[in-house]
């Protein structure tokens, strides 16, 4: 059953837009787009000016103006963990054009980037229609054919919207304001659908007099969950979000840190006929779970039980995420640390996030350190008085080789060596958690647990 996902003409255009620059000055627009597949953010720029610095992957800058129309050196740079700039990834000229928008796309994989140069027409945007405009970023995928169309038609006798090479685009094109889903199959092949959306609905406001919308559209592949191998990265005036396949849901995986629980099941809204996941013993990770995105319940029992519930919980998983649950603290206060991510693997990044999952530290700082020190430096710390419980987001590290060492804080003035110092090498693409855990065998010093969030 396909979501409605309702856009509002008001909401989706702050500002009416300038329309052709009619006898004026030569005014041109620029921007761009990151949809390099295991790419960092990206700095984007003209003759030396900036258009954006550190692009995160999936969004697009926005148009900026610019007055002087003609050839343009276009330099675009990895921005590395460190936040230097690496060296240019695309190193070229582009002609841009007065009324021109032109969208520097960069597409591909960080060994071999593309840059695709979108352009378009500045123009006004007739009220309660969309112009749609889409771009072939899949790396592994020949050409595409592409519907926009109404729920439930055949594609088998309709024609495509669009048939798009690879790294090529679409012309623009207007559709009134309707209710559309969007398809995508390889090119002369409807029978074999790629991508299927939910249902779009495109509504006007009559009582206010904006412009209608304009939709850039990526064809990318999907490195979030879900069944479908493609993904929608839309740039339009708000900025670029993603639209995900129609039915994609969220994901669950649980991490068993109670230092005197037995192994567990999980159970999602207390259907307690078939366990979500079973048998995660101690410091266990659980596969990564498909669920529903919604509001669920989460009953957790001893393995092979459903009597008596040990610990039960509500709260929101958002579509396309991976959710980590940390069950901690003994089992007669059992609670849980769950927080949502996207493990993208980014080819110059080692990424890593932290969780506190012992009882025995209250707050812990990490320190990396040039390989083989061991004294604590404040320059050295990437994690500050981390609570128990509470985990980071991913972290972005350069690859290379480190002295690990974690420390706990229990005053300000007193802070102790637990975990460390530790040799330890950052790879890039990896995507990992570190979870500060007592170990199996009981005592009171803490370990590094780090599991690979690559892995289903």
């Amino acid at each position: 059953m396909l979501k409605r996902i309702v856009f509002l003409a008001a909401l989706s255009t702050l500002a009416v837009l300038i329309g052709c620059n009619s006898g004026g000055a030569s005014i041109y627009f620029i921007q761009g787009f990151n949809v390099l597949s295991d790419g960092p953010p990206l700095s984007f720029r003209q003759n030396g000016l900036t258009i954006s610095n550190g692009l995160p992957y999936g969004t697009s800058s926005g148009f900026l103006p610019g007055t002087i129309v003609g050839s343009k050196r276009i330099e675009i740079q990895p921005v590395l963990a460190d936040l230097s700039l690496g060296d240019p990834l695309i190193d070229t000229n582009v002609d841009v054009s007065k009324d021109v928008e032109t969208s520097l796309i960069v597409a591909g994989n960080f060994d071999d980037p593309e840059l695709i140069v979108v352009t378009t027409d500045r123009r006004k945007r007739p009220i309660s229609e969309i112009f749609f405009q889409f771009v072939h970023a899949v790396n592994a995928q020949d050409a595409l054919d592409v519907y926009v169309a109404a729920p439930d038609v055949d594609l088998s006798t309709t024609a495509p919207f669009a048939t798009i090479e690879k790294f090529d685009y679409s012309t623009s094109m207007l559709v009134p304001f309707g209710e559309y889903v969007i398809s995508v199959t390889p090119a002369g092949n409807p029978g074999q659908v790629l991508y299927v959306s939910d249902l779009l609905t495109f509504v006007d406001i009559p009582e206010i007099d904006f412009d209608g919308v304009e939709w850039l559209v990526a064809i990318a592949d999907n490195f979030s969950i879900g069944d479908s191998s493609l993904r929608l990265l839309v740039s339009s005036e708000n900025g670029g979000f993603a639209l995900d396949a129609a039915g994609t849901g969220a994901a669950l995986r649980i991490t068993n840190a109670s230092p005197d629980a037995p192994a567990l099941d999980t159970f999602l809204d207390e259907d307690f006929s078939a366990p979500l996941t079973n048998n995660t013993g101690y410091a266990d990770r659980s596969p990564v779970t498909p669920i529903p995105a919604a509001v669920a319940t989460v009953s957790v029992t001893a393995t092979g039980t459903v009597d008596p519930i040990l610990h039960e919980y509500d709260r929101e998983y958002l579509q396309s995420t991976v959710f980590d649950s940390i069950l901690v603290r003994d089992v007669a206060e059992m609670t849980n640390l769950t927080f949502g991510g996207n493990p993208r693997s980014v080819v110059t990044d080692g990424k890593m996030r932290f969780a506190n999952a012992s009882t025995a530290a209250s707050v812990v700082s990490v320190y990396l350190a040039d390989s083989g020190t061991s004294d604590l430096d404040e320059d050295d710390l990437i994690v500050r008085d981390l609570p128990f419980p509470a985990s980071t987001d991913y972290l972005r590290l350069l690859p290379g080789e480190y002295s690990l060492i974690i420390t706990e804080r229990s005053t300000t003035e007193n802070e102790t060596v637990i975990i460390g110092p530790i040799p330890y090498e950052f790879l890039g693409g990896e995507v990992q958690t570190g979870l500060i855990i007592l170990p199996e065998s009981g005592g009171d010093e803490e370990v590094l647990m780090v599991y690979d969030d690559l892995l289903p």
